[in-house]
């Protein structure tokens, strides 16, 4: 084997030890918004059509336009998951149909998809490592003399391979765009390079084809518009303006074919009026010099979680990252130390200087996420950084250089150098096969996540919720003790959050506090009558906390105690003075309680008024007859209680009773 094929062998060979586990992962996150919750993947190959016609989210939100801040026109991601659900599916299609059901998402898991998704995710990522390496060796040229330990292309593509931090656009299988938004625009990249170094026309055209599936894959890929002649002008000393047209032009052919068809779905190029919550906009409320202050501190926290990808987190939503302004020392460290590798980047690209070089390529790359000239919706995701992080690659691919350098006058190198790269290579290997488990499916994730964003909105409610589901599942007391803590961090954040809510009310409705469960769900219904879901569950509680009470009625009526009998009683009638219910069980404290018949008999007959076919009241009407002896009267009223409910023991054994004490009389 030749050096090349080592290479890539060991490259692929670290890569899937790393995200091996994957593969016995479900779908978590994002997942359900594009694969068995979206109508678009549901229809198969029937929804390729609104696919590429429509928001890439309509397949799951229902509407066209302006779904998230920015849009989403992102169809060949989509496109690869339809084709999966088509040839791995089996008959699957069958049992789902076209509509989406929450059973959905278990028949899916139960199937070889998630397998498969999670395979494809890491073959696709395997496939751009490998495009990574073949550009970096046409970028660097001087490089190919050097040993594979200290050879900047090789470095850095095992640094960029293997970092924790791309665990977000791996593991989760919706983090394809990434993957293939960054394969389709470093090959249009090589295919360039290939193209000015060959003069042969055919690169042109793979160019041009590479870069579209790119953006059609995810937008960020339109970086490369300046990537590109970035590249060509580090690359050459003397160059011609042909160097950089023709090269320019399927870039610039494609761009204007993929905004035009953005343009044309979106109904804007930048769609941009979106729901105003925070959990989209997370500077509502923000001055303009606030949210500068906090974006700058969110480059920090980029650039340390690429020094030190530790804790990792898929949430960073409001209030996880605090809104900050100028008066706080570390923006203005974060800005002095943007300002300067700015500075330096511009200054030593005239050079051909390699930091130089890795420096603007995360910037042009970083650009489009960055929260600077557009808000992406949040404050910042691990998965912003995906393309971006070649260029801190490469940078510290030239510090593990100069230390290998170093070596050069000591015995051994070979082996000094591999104990330098080691180390780190085990550590990013080891994060990341953990951080895998902890995208296992969406409770794994969010009660993981929760101990690192412990002051995100969402990831609060979404840690209540995943507890709820976890009560379901074991009906242990402990997950709605967990559940009660994240939910009320949640509210505490966020009063007004729909979701922490709509989770509060089942929370109070599983600990059978009916009353409160119905106060939220009412609430929520009066401010917003078209919410099926708060209408339905109201008035499910409100059955639950009238039935409640009515049955504390009951206890209190046979543990003797009617005084608190009639208060409870009472103040439920003032409230529901119409209640069947309520009117025959205070009926029955007259009749049992007291012994008073006729005052009983009166609330039987008034709950019957009400409902003729009041079982209860029926069932104690005969009962207070037989009593007092009116048997025919008794049998009256009981048999009618037994034409509505045949099934009921009690009111068997009151008639046989009944029928017992009629044929004594004869």
């Amino acid at each position: 084997m030749n050096k090349n094929s080592i290479r890539f062998c060991l490259i692929s060979l670290l890569v899937f030890l790393s995200y091996s586990n994957s593969l016995t992962l479900d779908y978590a996150l994002d997942d359900r918004l594009v694969i068995f919750e979206n109508d678009y993947t549901l229809k198969g190959y029937d929804g390729v059509r609104d696919l590429f016609t429509k928001d890439s989210f309509s397949g799951y939100f229902g509407h066209s336009k302006n779904l998230v801040a920015g849009g989403r026109y992102r169809p060949i991601a989509q496109l690869t998951f339809i084709i999966e659900y088509e040839l791995f599916g089996g008959n699957l299609k069958e049992k789902v149909g076209f509509n989406r059901d929450p059973k959905n998402e278990k028949l899916f898991e139960d199937s070889i998809l998630p397998f498969i998704g999670h395979l494809n995710n890491i073959l696709l990522y395997l496939f751009l490592c490998f495009v990574v390496f073949k550009s970096l060796k046409l970028l660097f040229p001087d490089e190919k003399s050097k040993e594979w330990y200290s050879s900047i292309p090789f470095l850095a593509t095992l640094l960029f391979a293997l970092h924790p931090i791309h665990t977000e656009a791996v593991t989760n299988i919706k983090g394809r765009d990434e993957i293939l938004s960054m394969l389709g625009s470093m090959s249009a990249l090589y295919f360039s390079l290939r193209y000015v170094n060959t003069r042969k026309l055919k690169y042109l055209l793979f160019s041009f084809i590479t870069f579209l599936l790119g953006l059609f894959s995810k937008e960020n890929a339109i970086t490369f518009l300046a990537i590109v002649p970035l590249s060509i002008f580090y690359l050459q000393d003397k160059k011609s303006w042909k160097d950089y047209l023709f090269p320019m032009l399927p870039l610039l052919i494609g761009s204007i074919i993929f905004l035009i068809v953005r343009t044309q779905v979106l109904g804007s190029l930048m769609a941009s009026e979106t729901e105003m919550n925070i959990l989209n906009n997370p500077f509502i409320g923000s001055t303009f010099w606030e949210k500068i202050a906090t974006v700058l501190i969110t480059w920090g926290l980029y650039l340390k979680l690429m020094v030190f990808p530790h804790p990792l987190t898929h949430d960073y939503y409001p209030y996880q990252i605090e809104i900050t302004n100028f008066s706080n020392p570390m923006v203005w460290l974060i800005l002095v130390f943007v300002g300067w590798i700015i500075y330096y980047s511009i200054i030593k690209i005239r050079s051909r200087n390699i930091a130089a070089y890795a420096i603007l390529f995360f910037i042009i790359t970083f650009s489009i996420t960055s929260n600077l000239f557009y808000s992406v919706g949040t404050l910042m995701n691990e998965r912003f950084v995906f393309a971006s992080l070649l260029g801190f690659s490469i940078i510290s691919a030239s510090v593990l250089q100069w230390v290998i350098k170093k070596t050069l006058n000591i015995k051994n190198k070979q082996k000094i150098s591999i104990l330098v790269l080691f180390p780190i290579l085990l550590f990013y290997m080891g994060k990341t096969f953990s951080r895998n488990f902890a995208w296992h499916n969406d409770i794994s994730l969010f009660t993981n996540d929760v101990k690192v964003s412990s002051n995100s909105i969402k990831c609060n409610v979404s840690a209540g919720g995943s507890y709820i589901k976890l009560y379901h599942i074991t009906k242990k007391e402990r997950n709605l003790i967990l559940s009660k803590k994240y939910l009320d961090k949640a509210m505490k954040l966020d009063p007004s959050s729909y979701n922490g809510l709509l989770l509060m009310a089942e929370y109070h409705f599983l600990k059978k506090d009916y009353a409160t469960s119905y106060q939220i769900y009412s609430e929520l219904a009066n401010n917003n009558p078209n919410d099926q879901i708060a209408v339905q569950n109201s008035s499910i509680a409100l059955q639950r906390w009238k039935g409640s009470q009515i049955e504390k009625v009951s206890e209190l009526i046979e543990s003797k105690e009617i005084k608190q009998a009639f208060e409870l009683i009472n103040q439920f009638l003032t409230e529901n003075p119409e209640n069947p219910d309520a009117i025959s069980i205070k009926g029955k404290i007259f009749g049992q309680g007291l012994n008073q018949l006729d005052s009983a008999r009166f609330y039987f007959k008034k709950a019957l008024i009400i409902n003729p076919n009041h079982v209860s009241s029926l069932e104690n009407m005969g009962v207070s007859y037989a009593i007092q002896g009116d048997l025919t009267k008794a049998m009256e009223f009981l048999s009618r209680a037994q034409d509505i409910n045949p099934e009921s023991e009690s009111i068997r054994k009151n008639i046989e009773l009944v029928r017992s004490n009629m044929k004594k009389n004869k």
